[in-house]
């Protein structure tokens, strides 16, 4: 079992704190876990989040706040680089989860180029430079009909851009259960034939959920597209929350 999506960023870059997370996947029967951070938390990335910083008031204080705590890749890599000395009866991965800006994709694809991390991790929380996820209220006289749309235009592009591993939570525009009123069947499938078509893995995230909703689940496994499970883990006790009941749900026929 696996837990390829684990945030480790309440904590410092130490081998103790590491070694919690890790204590945490043997209790849990995990075999592997990717522990990763957003990309907001490097200064790296910072210039892929320029226009949004400049959406709004709301979005110019929560980058300003995530700002004053930034660190650096090699930062990242240096305490990767550490715990891979090591031997552990786990199999410990490091990744990123990356903020998916289509006019910033060089840029993105420059800072993973080199081939560190063991997974690379798109997930699309920004819908043409608006954050959808943060706050319910944001959506108030939206259209959601075109909100979805252009959600999905972008969880293609990530795909096709080619940089990625793995697709994080693909259906996480429904976080505020807001939907549009059309059948999202046929989105379902043109991602999931992109992922098989691209090789990029659809995320079983287990954070809220067992993964993505029935349908979409239906149409993956119709597809042929292949898994990831993570929990989106924050904090040392959730690593592997759900993470073998989801197992068993793509295994079931």
């Amino acid at each position: 079992m696996k837990d390829l999506h684990i945030h480790i960023e309440r904590g410092p870059y130490t081998v103790s704190w590491i070694e919690n997370f890790i204590e945490r996947a043997q209790q849990t029967g995990m075999d592997e876990i990717c522990l990763l951070e957003h990309s907001i938390r490097f200064k790296d990335f910072h210039p892929a989040f320029k226009e949004a910083r400049e959406y709004n008031s709301y979005q110019r204080k929560w980058f300003d706040e995530k700002a004053q705590t930034a660190r650096t890749l090699d930062e990242f890599k240096a305490l990767a680089q550490e715990i891979r000395s090591r031997n552990y009866p786990v199999k410990v991965s490091f990744g990123l989860e990356i903020c998916w800006f289509e006019q910033h994709a060089n840029l993105i694809e420059s800072l993973v180029a080199d081939g560190f991390f063991d997974y690379v991790i798109g997930s699309v929380h920004w819908i043409d430079n608006w954050t959808f996820n943060q706050r319910k209220y944001q959506w108030l006289g939206k259209d959601f009909n075109k909100i979805y749309k252009r959600y999905y235009e972008l969880e293609n592009s990530l795909v096709q851009s080619e940089i990625f591993d793995i697709i994080a939570h693909p259906d996480l525009i429904g976080c505020h259960s807001l939907y549009p009123d059309y059948d999202l069947s046929e989105a379902y499938d043109c991602l999931c034939r992109n992922l098989v078509k691209h090789n990029v893995s659809l995320e079983m995230n287990t954070s809220k959920s067992l993964g993505v909703n029935s349908r979409f689940l239906e149409i993956a496994k119709a597809d042929g597209v292949s898994f990831s499970t993570g929990s989106d883990a924050h904090r040392p006790e959730d690593v592997g929350r759900n993470i073998k009941e989801v197992t068993e749900l793509i295994s079931r026929r």
